[in-house]
């Protein structure tokens, strides 16, 4: 980790802005309920990620049906404290922006994990990827089967090479609306990045 910084770039798309938006508001009605519990949640888990204390859960996959998700990770996320992670959070490891700046993370969305409109299908399609299609771009990260039981030290193992070669990716770029995500000021993007314009992200 740096001395003077977080030791990963938060960047998000305004896709994702409108889930942690969502949640917010939500939490705001509900901030003793399950809605602040997950909200809350969702802010360590976003401050673990940029200063690398979390590396996610595990690594994704392909499965027709579910996409092919092969360059993503997931991080688990609670409504409630005592019962089973509902929730999802997708994101992507990418190299610097700029030579000698630090690697980023893509949050791309958070949502259930089951049901209609989940957490895969809705990252399938903010990556504009078909359902059922295989993109053989992603083919550099190997082909995980999604039902692989591993312990926690495989995980971690699989997490750091498909991190080494996101880093070294060329294809692997952010999405054209994601942004810098100021870790001193959660909830507003950066404005002082060169060629972006900031748009304020509700809490």
């Amino acid at each position: 980790m740096t001395e003077d910084g977080p030791r990963y770039e938060i960047v998000v798309g305004k896709e994702f802005a409108v889930d942690l938006r969502r949640l917010a508001v939500a939490a705001e009605k509900d901030p003793r309920g399950p809605a602040g519990h997950l909200h809350r949640q969702l802010l360590t888990q976003i401050s673990d990620l940029a200063n690398g204390t979390t590396d996610g859960h595990h690594a994704l996959g392909y499965e027709s049906g579910k996409g092919d998700l092969r360059d993503c990770v997931t991080a688990y996320l609670q409504s409630d404290p005592q019962a089973k992670a509902d929730y999802r959070l997708v994101f992507r490891e990418m190299p610097p922006a700029e030579p000698g700046g630090v690697p980023r993370r893509e949050l791309l969305a958070v949502k259930p994990r089951q049901g209609a409109g989940n957490i895969y299908e809705h990252t399938c399609a903010r990556l504009r990827r078909n359902l059922h299609d295989r993109q053989p771009g992603l083919d550099a990260f190997g082909d995980r089967r999604p039902s692989l039981k591993q312990n926690q030290a495989q995980r971690q193992a699989e997490l750091d090479g498909n991190r080494a070669i996101a880093h070294a990716f060329p294809g692997q770029v952010p999405l054209a609306t994601s942004r810098p995500l100021a870790m001193f000021r959660f909830g507003t993007r950066r404005t002082d990045a060169p060629g972006h314009h900031g748009k304020v992200l509700d809490r």
